[in-house]
């Protein structure tokens, strides 16, 4: 069991890590200023410690991971010292060197390019944009006059990820029905199987699509402050659902 939660915890923190920092470039530097880049980039940093703190448990301070880890929160440290107003080559150098490594690390972490890998990329797209997001939606309140246009791309990347998400689900679902069949001996039983896959397509999916809805309703009407408020709730919601998704598929190995 402690090894499954140290699985669980590292690979939440890495694609957390990996799904903000790909999304880094929606809003422009030049018009949110360099404060946004520091702040998006800081979120990435602590998670990419956190998920190399868990590495070193089972890992050493010299193995080859370790030594990617470094690299990509030195990556996301430099963003945050040096990042101006105006993004650099050396800032986009920078910015393909930590997504780079999160991948390789990805890569590693599920076993090579596998289903298991493009579903662990499609968890952190999706925890990713919708993180992303409500940290771009507190900036409003830094950046008033900051356009509306980052936040509705955001939205849209959200629904394309999650179609993608919810028909992988599906699928996933219907493969392994014996799983959530009535006295089924498989997982935690029959009623903890079903109450893992409610909370993880409700809160999951359902809810996060519900709220996204508002959410574009209110960026339209340039109500950027309750949108923000909406992101919040969603935040939690993504958290829970990916943490549940994590845990089935670390403990049962189903990609749901």
């Amino acid at each position: 069991m402690g090894a499954e939660i140290l699985n669980i915890a590292e690979f939440f923190f890495l694609t957390l890590a990996l799904g903000v920092g790909l999304f880094t470039w929606i809003a422009s530097s030049s018009l949110t200023g360099a404060g946004f880049q520091k702040l998006i980039n800081s979120v990435c940093l602590g998670s990419t410690v956190m998920a190399l703190i868990i590495h070193l448990t089972y890992g050493t301070f010299s193995d080859p991971l370790s030594i990617i880890y470094y690299i990509a929160a030195l990556s996301f440290l430099l963003i945050h010292q040096f990042h101006k107003d105006e993004k650099s080559i050396f800032m986009w150098a920078l910015f393909a060197t930590h997504n780079l490594a999160l991948l390789y690390l990805l890569l590693d972490f599920q076993n090579g390019w596998s289903t298991q890998f493009r579903f662990g990329l499609s968890s952190a797209l999706m925890l990713g944009i919708i993180v992303y997001a409500m940290i771009l939606g507190h900036y409003y309140l830094v950046v008033p006059k900051l356009s509306e246009k980052p936040l509705k791309i955001s939205v849209l990347f959200l629904w394309a990820i999650m179609a993608v998400k919810v028909v992988w689900s599906g699928m996933e679902t219907y493969n392994n029905w014996g799983f959530f069949k009535e006295f089924t001996t498989l997982g935690g039983g029959y009623a903890f199987n079903w109450l893992l896959l409610t909370m993880r397509v409700g809160w999951g999916y359902v809810v996060i699509f519900g709220m996204s809805i508002f959410t574009w309703k209110l960026v339209k009407m340039r109500s950027t402050q309750s949108a923000t408020g909406v992101l919040y709730a969603m935040t939690t919601f993504v958290l829970v659902g990916e943490l549940v998704s994590a845990y089935l598929y670390f403990k049962y190995g189903l990609l749901i």
